[in-house]
């Protein structure tokens, strides 16, 4: 067998220089990230000042490689996702987690796959993760070494961790929203997607437009968020409504909402709470208040403006429709205030004030059931109103058939009746 030794010494030297760049790359931005942080934070706006300085620096320490080609990755790079960009402009990938450096995978149609691709080190990684925090308006060390930003121009959560809390290595999980994908109740009963079939699509039609008050529940990714962001565009735009967020996720296109996000990672006395924004929302003249996903004390001041005439609509993580009313006591109670109150009384709360549960997973509304206050045992009362009937689990979807299984008898039939 003949060897070329002159084409093995250029693939050499060619995947030298290759890796040399990248090692110019990550020092570069380690560089950017240690010195001009400030700038770093809201690169839209400071463009044109950190090209400058990306400029200078490969020209002054660089000048060896390809100066160009450097500088335009490097550029790429802070402007963008780097490697993972092609997946987040992927509209069939909707979560992005890396564990280590050379271990990325992808959720796409509901399947998570390892990719290919892989960062240069440990320390390129982590550079990275800290670039990727702080251009969305975050800041992640050692004394905050746990982090959750939002891209609002991509529509992305990104949770960040470092050490001390992270063991061997940092992670990031980006969860990707596309909001323009599916837009109406209607696109939900698509073949392709199937979250509901046309009579719950006309039922919760129904429910919007009499003014019910309703909680989304399930685990993470279930498609809690995609079902009230096209509930809430379905509401009508003469009501004023303001949703509170952790993390900008609904982003809806209803013409007359107030989109609002909590503010953290400053001092004490300067951040504001998912509960701040929703007391403030008491006072905005609003028709209808949203909560992106209740998680602690705000549960209690959310249940009291719906128990005071407030339209409401909030997602929580629960693990059946049944166990949903559990949850939210456990997270009123998180209020000091709310401390005192028995379980039998905020029970009895949330019975009067909540007129529907959906209960959603593997991306179907798998049960709706009407909340009802049962006068003579005193507690909550559930009459399910749909459920999907499962024959088999099949990678990670639920296979089967919708049902309806009763008509509504408690005050939802009342709203329902009073509008005609």
């Amino acid at each position: 067998m003949l060897i070329n030794p002159l084409k093995n010494e250029t693939e050499e030297k060619s995947e030298a220089q290759n890796v040399a760049k990248k090692d110019a790359i990550s020092e570069i931005i380690a560089y950017l990230i240690n010195n001009y942080s400030e700038y770093l934070s809201d690169v839209t706006v400071n463009r044109e000042y950190v090209e400058n300085i990306v400029r200078e620096k490969v020209y002054k320490d660089y000048s060896n490689m390809n100066t160009d080609s450097t500088i335009t990755d490097i550029l790429n790079r802070l402007f963008g996702y780097h490697i993972l960009q092609k997946y987040i402009d992927d509209e069939e990938v909707s979560d992005i987690r890396i564990t280590r450096f050379d271990n990325i995978v992808i959720k796409k149609k509901g399947e998570w796959k390892k990719v290919k691709e892989s960062f240069l080190n440990e320390e390129d990684f982590l550079n990275f993760v800290r670039y990727c925090v702080l251009k969305n308006r975050g800041k992640i060390t050692n004394e905050t070494p746990l982090v959750v930003v939002s891209d609002r121009k991509n529509n992305l959560r990104i949770e960040a961790g470092i050490e001390p809390v992270n063991v061997g290595s940092p992670n990031l999980v980006i969860r990707i929203h596309r909001p323009g994908k599916l837009q109406t109740l209607e696109s939900l009963c698509d073949e392709k997607v199937e979250m509901m079939n046309i009579e719950i699509c006309e039922f919760l039609k129904r429910i919007i437009e009499v003014g019910a008050n309703v909680i989304i529940s399930g685990k993470g990714g279930s498609g809690k968020t995609t079902l009230m962001r096209n509930m809430i565009n379905r509401i009508p735009e003469n009501l004023s409504i303001t949703s509170n967020e952790e993390t900008a996720e609904l982003h809806c296109t209803h013409p007359n909402m107030i989109q609002r996000e909590i503010l953290k990672n400053r001092s004490a006395d300067k951040n504001i709470t998912l509960a701040d924004l929703t007391a403030h929302s008491l006072v905005m003249s609003n028709d209808v208040v949203v909560i992106g996903e209740l998680k602690g004390e705000e549960a209690m001041v959310f249940f009291d403006a719906v128990s005071t005439g407030h339209r409401g609509y909030a997602t929580v993580h629960a693990d059946s429709s049944l166990n949903t009313i559990d949850r939210l006591v456990t997270l009123m109670k998180r209020d000091i205030k709310a401390q005192s109150y028995t379980d039998k009384y905020l029970r009895k709360l949330l019975s009067m004030s909540v007129d529907v549960v959906i209960f959603m997973k593997n991306f179907k509304v798998h049960e709706i059931a009407e909340v009802i206050y049962d006068a003579r045992k005193d507690d909550v009362k559930y009459n399910p109103l749909f459920k999907f009937e499962v024959e088999k689990y099949e990678l990670n979807k639920s296979i089967g058939t919708f049902v309806k299984v009763n008509d509504p008898i408690g005050k939802l039939k009342e709203k329902m009746e009073l509008c005609g």
